[in-house]
């Protein structure tokens, strides 16, 4: 079985990467994600433990992780999985960058086996739409809405700067003139905030 998934995100490569790979931050912004967990490290990666839930029902499995900074790739080699189900599975991101500010992601599993007493039909629907599919999919997503969200649009950079300079420098000026007052209401939300 082999199953491609992808996703176009528009933010820049470097962001897009850098929030892929720190695979121990992914349950802050991929909620179907219970946690990552290094078991051990290595300067380009490690192994890792980590574990989803799909439709309820939780799944685990442990990857000797790599990340191959001048491929643009994430390597993961399944080790072991629930039922040993997925070990053996070859994971590979990539990334290519496309015109006008986005990139293409994407996810390709390869796995080569059936589970016991299911066969192989059935073995490639459960493991590889069942689980694989809808798992890589909400990730891609989650990963979208994460650096989007933080991303500049750069249509507004660029009309910013063909402001006119008067313009410009009114919008200076208020803002010199609101920051006092944005800056101690700031600091009293701080407050209540922590």
């Amino acid at each position: 079985m082999k199953q491609t998934n992808e996703i176009i995100i528009r933010a820049p490569l470097k962001k897009i990467f850098i929030a892929a790979s720190d695979l121990s931050r992914w349950p802050e912004f991929l909620p179907h994600y219970r946690y990552n967990r290094f078991l051990t490290h290595t300067p380009s990666g490690g192994i890792v433990k980590m574990s989803c839930v799909r439709s309820g029902l939780p799944t685990t499995w442990v990857s000797q992780y790599r990340i191959d900074t001048q491929k643009r790739q994430l390597h993961f080699h399944h080790l072991k999985s629930a039922l040993n189900a997925t070990a053996g599975m070859e994971v590979v991101w990539d990334f290519e960058e496309l015109r006008d500010g986005k990139v293409r992601v994407i996810i390709t599993h390869d796995l080569h086996r059936s589970l016991p007493l299911v066969g192989l039909a059935a073995s490639d629907w459960l493991i590889g739409k069942f689980f694989i599919h809808y798992i890589a999919t909400k990730t891609l997503a989650g990963l979208k809405r994460k650096v989007e969200a933080s991303a500049p649009v750069a249509k507004t950079a660029s009309v910013a700067r063909k402001a006119p300079k008067r313009k410009k420098a009114l919008t200076e000026s208020v803002a010199r003139k609101t920051a006092p007052r944005l800056s101690r209401k700031s600091s009293s939300q701080a407050k209540v905030v922590k």
